[in-house]
């Protein structure tokens, strides 16, 4: 509305990353090369995030930026958490020396999960109540397709690949719904009526060997848990996989300059300075305060913290989803049990390349 008025009341948003793009489709937002070609914003220092400028660049354009600006792109991303009491007390391998020797797979999850499971209340069926070795919510699936090295939009090019994504999907069906020892459930709500937090709740009440969580909230929530608990990056695919890749969830915070700001220069000037700034002074303090000492519980853990932030990914397929792209495919066949991807693609790829080709066509 701002924007539309023209009344310049605002020099600087800060936007979740989809709707950013959405405003950016619309030419509601600045391109910021043009700042770095002026000067008035560096994009190579390094309190900006270089990944969002690779991976979301469009026609060689720029609309939004992420970095020590704020603290979101490094508290969503997605994590996995592990009680070590229970997993001593299984004799199971360390997931710390099978993520150093890159044996830290999806099949390696479920292999050490697949026979932990106790029914604790007696009542004969699998429900939340229970003991898991492995517990997600029912959202976080999506997330071992990018984490699998799949891309859906690169370059402004559709290059999802369809075997691999077929291959993501079989495995994370495995895991979800064939492993005995996963608590993967459709209907499950907590008492404030949310979906997304059945894994690290699990871990909280001590129900669980493994679960998911984005990195912060899942710190947040076990720093007051009894028992000690590490840290990892998501599986890789397989070991042939050549590194860990660790996605960004599409709620992260961005940073955009609107179309209609009359001073640029000031702008990119006073966006840059807050953003150097925080780089010195506050983010040294957010690692070592908030993720370290308040919340990893071991060595391995704080070097897991830096190592999880320096393998993030964006994908713009997944930020312009909009439920009618490729970015919630791994959900769509885990919900339905149904591994066949081909046939999916088959009977949708028209209408996702229309989808994706209507986005792409505005910001060429």
């Amino acid at each position: 509305n701002s924007v539309k008025s023209q009344d310049n009341a605002y020099q600087l948003y800060t936007l979740n990353v989809g709707s950013t793009f959405s405003s950016a489709q619309n030419g509601n937002v600045q391109e910021l090369n043009n700042f770095s070609e002026k000067g008035t914003l560096d994009l190579t220092a390094p309190w900006w995030d270089q990944n969002i400028l690779k991976d979301m660049s469009v026609e060689n354009m720029n609309f939004a930026l992420t970095g020590d600006i704020g603290t979101m792109y490094k508290k969503s991303i997605g994590a996995m958490m592990f009680n070590k009491v229970i997993l001593n007390q299984n004799q199971l391998e360390s997931p710390y020396e099978l993520m150093n020797s890159g044996k830290w797979t999806i099949d390696k999850l479920s292999e050490l999960t697949k026979d932990v499971y106790t029914d604790l209340n007696n009542d004969g069926k699998r429900d939340f109540e229970d003991f898991y070795g492995y517990s997600t919510a029912a959202s976080s699936p999506c997330a071992f397709l990018f984490t699998s090295g799949v891309k859906i939009i690169h370059d402004g090019e559709l290059v999802l690949d369809v075997e691999r994504t077929a291959d993501v999907i079989s495995k994370t069906i495995s895991l979800c719904r064939v492993n005995q020892g996963t608590f993967y459930d459709l209907k499950y709500k907590n008492a404030a009526g949310n979906d997304n937090y059945a894994g690290i709740e699990k871990m909280a009440e001590g129900t669980t060997l493994f679960a998911t969580a984005l990195l912060e909230s899942g710190i947040t929530y076990l720093r007051d848990y009894e028992n000690d608990y590490g840290i990892l990056p998501y599986p890789k695919f397989n070991e042939e996989q050549s590194d860990y890749i660790q996605f960004v969830d599409g709620g992260v915070t961005i940073m955009a300059i609107p179309k209609t700001v009359v001073d640029t220069d000031r702008a990119g000037i006073i966006a840059e300075a807050l953003c150097a700034e925080t780089y010195k002074n506050v983010i040294p303090i957010y690692y070592e305060t908030v993720l370290k000492t308040k919340g990893a519980r071991d060595e391995e853990s704080i070097e897991m913290i830096d190592f999880i932030i320096s393998k993030r990914v964006f994908d713009f397929g997944f930020v312009f989803d909009g439920w009618k792209g490729f970015g919630f495919v791994v959900n769509d066949c885990v919900r339905a049990k149904d591994p066949n991807f081909a046939s999916y693609y088959a009977k949708n790829i028209n209408k996702v390349t229309a989808h994706y080709n209507e986005i792409l066509a505005c910001f060429e």
